[in-house]
C-alpha cells in the first residue's frame, strides 16, 4: 500500500467504479426485458494480491454491483452476473514485469499458479461470456462465474 502511488488510485478506484457504473444506468434503457448484462471481474477481489489492492477494491465493487443490480433489476427479468478470469493470455500481465526478460517468468510464475497448469485463452473467458449471455443461464444471476482453471478453487 506504501508503494501505490496517489495518482494510480485516483485513476484506478473512481474511475473503474464510476465507469461501470455509468455504462450500465446509460445502457438500461435499451435493454429488452429479459436481458442479461455481464460484468468483468478479477479474482484478485479473492487473493490479496500485494500492489493490486486498489485494483481489486474496484473489482470487489463490480462484484458487488452485479448483486445488487440482479436483485434491483429482477422485475424486468433482466439476468446481471460477473465472469471473472483468472491469469490470461493477453498482453495485460506481460505489462507488468520490470522488463521484457521479466515477461517471460512472470507468465511462467502465473501458469505454474494454476491447477490446470498454463494460462487461459482469451476465446475460454469469451465462451464463458457467451454462456451468461445465453438462454442456457436463464436461471442464473448475481452469480460470480470463474474461468481461472482452478486458480482461486483449488
Amino acid at each position: 500500500m506504501e508503494t501505490v502511488p496517489e495518482a494510480a488510485a485516483a485513476v484506478v478506484a473512481p474511475g473503474g467504479e464510476r465507469v461501470t457504473r455509468r455504462t450500465v444506468q446509460k445502457a438500461l434503457p435499451l435493454l429488452n426485458d429479459g436481458a442479461s448484462v455481464i460484468l468483468n471481474g478479477s479474482t484478485t477481489v479473492d487473493t490479496g494480491t500485494e500492489a493490486f489492492g486498489v485494483y481489486a477494491a474496484t473489482k470487489a465493487a463490480t462484484r458487488s454491483f452485479a448483486r445488487t443490480w440482479a436483485n434491483e433489476l429482477s422485475g424486468r427479468g433482466v439476468r446481471v452476473n460477473t465472469v471473472t478470469p483468472g491469469p490470461t493470455e493477453t498482453p495485460g500481465p506481460p505489462g507488468l514485469a520490470a522488463d521484457p526478460e521479466g515477461s517471460a517468468d512472470l507468465g511462467q510464475q502465473l501458469a505454474a499458479q494454476v491447477p490446470l497448469g498454463r494460462l487461459g485463452r482469451p476465446e475460454e473467458i469469451a465462451a464463458a461470456v457467451a454462456f451468461l449471455a445465453s438462454a442456457q443461464s436463464s436461471f442464473i444471476t448475481g452469480s460470480s462465474l470463474y474461468v481461472d482453471g482452478g486458480h482461486n478453487q483449488v
